[in-house]
């Protein structure tokens, strides 16, 4: 595609799903106009294939997020709208892989890869966090097993767990279906649940000391998914 026709058609898709984003009440304006530059930069390297990976994120998160919401907002862990602290936090990574393939540093596959481990942990953290704070058991923390309060930093259950599986098991499905790999499914799911995994033990040691906070600890999740991914997929190669 000529480069003004894919500036163009980048900029009208962008524009129009801009417009739904706002109109569904997903992300506040300025979280809204980042992840619209986001989504134009991904559009121009790459395709409409990658663009509907992260925002397979953006409407799953937010759709998870709202599920027991009057329980939440009593705990105060209710967040009606992603704000500019949250798209960056989880998509910035994912942007970066994007920008160094656009440079050469990476190829087609190991950006791929890289670019669906890290929506995949920042989707399980998302599932672990929003579904995890609705179970019925007492969470505890994952660096000692204590019981710790609802909302803790670094506390777990056992349906956290598994909804943040099934979180990076269907940015997997979907990544598998857009490309034809089955290797992402696996990859995914597991480089998934490794950020979601790294995100705990940091929110934990970190997190509640007041060392890190929220979108550091989530920004931490997103480069282990990404790492992981990598290196499954390298091992892959070695192997098969």
């Amino acid at each position: 595609m000529e480069l003004y026709l894919r500036f163009l058609y980048s900029l009208v898709v962008v524009m129009a799903l801009a417009y739904i984003i706002k109109k569904r009440g997903y992300l506040d304006d300025t979280g809204l106009t980042v992840s619209a530059l986001m989504a134009f930069i991904i559009l121009m390297v790459t395709d409409i294939k990658w663009l509907l990976i992260i925002l397979s994120f953006l409407v799953l998160g937010s759709l998870v997020s709202r599920i027991g919401c009057s329980k939440k907002a009593s705990m105060k862990l209710y967040e009606c709208k992603r704000s500019l602290k949250n798209v960056v936090a989880n998509g910035l990574v994912a942007i970066l892989i994007v920008i160094l393939y656009m440079l050469g540093m990476l190829d087609y596959n190991t950006a791929l890869f890289g670019y669906v481990g890290a929506i995949s942990a920042a989707t399980s953290d998302t599932f672990s966090s929003e579904l995890g704070v609705l179970s019925k058991e007492t969470p505890r923390l994952i660096t000692t097993l204590e019981k710790v309060e609802r909302g803790t930093d670094g506390g777990v259950t056992l349906w956290g767990i598994i909804a943040g599986l099934i979180g990076g098991f269907l940015i997997g499905l979907l990544a598998t279906l857009l490309f034809n790999n089955y290797y992402l499914l696996v990859v995914s799911t597991l480089s998934g649940m490794l950020g979601n995994l790294f995100d705990s033990i940091s929110g934990a040691l970190f997190e509640r000391r007041g060392i890190l906070n929220k979108e550091h600890v989530n920004f931490i999740c997103t480069m282990v998914g990404c790492i992981s991914a990598v290196a499954m997929y390298l091992g892959l190669l070695k192997y098969f």
